[in-house]
């Protein structure tokens, strides 16, 4: 910094403003250091700037999650680091695959390195790890699932609500005969979306047989596959459908589309897809809004950092329900 400062012919201290980004440097004071700091290739030392922060003000933050396939989090990623480069502060991620072992693993290496606080989209399998640390006064957010234990930070969708939101729209519009395809149920929120499915159904005094409700792990493909299967067999013929995931919706669109069907039976699904404006119909969705989901838990989990000490803060947002026109598709005239 000596050598940049000598470069620009200012002083020490005035690097130190440019390189931090604080304030109180002219302009041009400010183009004469990053001309000196491009010219000398200077790099500011990050484990300097670390061993000098106050410890109110990470230089890290840990985002584990559970699915790097998914882009639901991708989106959720991309709203906590909006929220940490306001803070001057990186995130350094991890997928679990819904490993247990792998989740204690990702914790104890992040909390190892010293990140400031974490925001877990937790399995509930490791549980006694996410406690530990809780313990220990790490901050935690949880994000998306429950983490199998009580006060806590948490940041989630209405799941419930919005499957229920889903059932009745498709039941105002006449339909009866409604099939439910969704994640498996080891998953907190398929459970949930499976609960409003089930509740709306029998609200409005629709049964519900065996036949009506696929669940499982699946890839999209898989689900396609799956889908195409369940209309060619001819064995229930439901004249709507609800997919309570997004890999599910968008192998149900392609299923439909490939047996010339979408048109024919309503769709209404569960986290909003890539292209859904721009297949015709459009497809009708709840949608989590998995950014502002991310900004949310990362706004909470810098609270806690910043010395935040109220009760546990529980965020369950009620999702919309978007209308494009698949789920507008009325039944078959009887």
């Amino acid at each position: 910094m000596r050598d940049v400062a000598a470069e620009a012919g200012v002083s020490f201290k005035t690097v130190s403003r440019v390189v931090n980004r604080e304030g109180g440097v002219s302009p041009v004071l400010v183009d004469r250091v990053e001309k000196a700091v491009a010219a000398l290739d200077y790099w500011p030392d990050h484990r300097a700037q670390l061993l000098r922060r106050s410890s109110t003000a990470p230089a890290t933050i840990g985002f584990v999650w559970i699915d790097i396939a998914n882009a639901f989090f991708s989106s959720v990623l991309r709203g906590i680091e909006e929220v940490a480069d306001t803070h001057g502060c990186l995130v350094l991620a991890g997928s679990t695959e819904w490993s247990p072992q792998r989740e204690r693993r990702l914790v104890n290496a992040l909390v190892e390195r010293r990140v400031g606080g974490l925001i877990i989209v937790s399995s509930g399998a490791a549980a006694d790890t996410l406690q530990s640390e809780m313990k220990r006064g790490t901050p935690l957010v949880f994000l998306d699932l429950e983490p199998g234990f009580d006060v806590v930070d948490l940041v989630r969708t209405d799941h419930k609500a919005g499957a229920v939101k889903a059932i009745d729209h498709l039941i105002a519009g006449g339909h009866t005969d409604i099939a439910y395809f969704g994640d498996d149920l080891d998953v907190f929120s398929a459970r949930k979306r499976l609960l409003g499915y089930r509740v709306a159904m029998d609200t409005s005094g629709l049964a519900v047989n065996d036949q009506q409700v696929i669940t499982g792990s699946h890839s999209g493909d898989e689900w396609r596959q799956i889908i195409r299967s369940f209309f060619e067999s001819g064995d229930y013929q439901p004249t709507a459908i609800f997919t309570a995931q997004n890999v599910v919706t968008l192998g149900a669109v392609q299923a439909l589309h490939d047996l010339n069907l979408r048109s024919a039976i309503a769709h209404v699904g569960f986290d909003d897809i890539d292209l859904s404006e721009a297949v015709t119909p459009g497809v009708t969705v709840i949608p989590q809004y998995p950014r502002r989901l991310g900004r949310q838990a990362a706004e909470m989990l810098f609270d806690r950092v910043e010395g935040d000490s109220v009760e546990p803060v529980r965020v369950v947002v009620e999702p919309p329900l978007i209308e494009r026109g698949s789920g507008e598709i009325p039944p078959p005239a009887r």
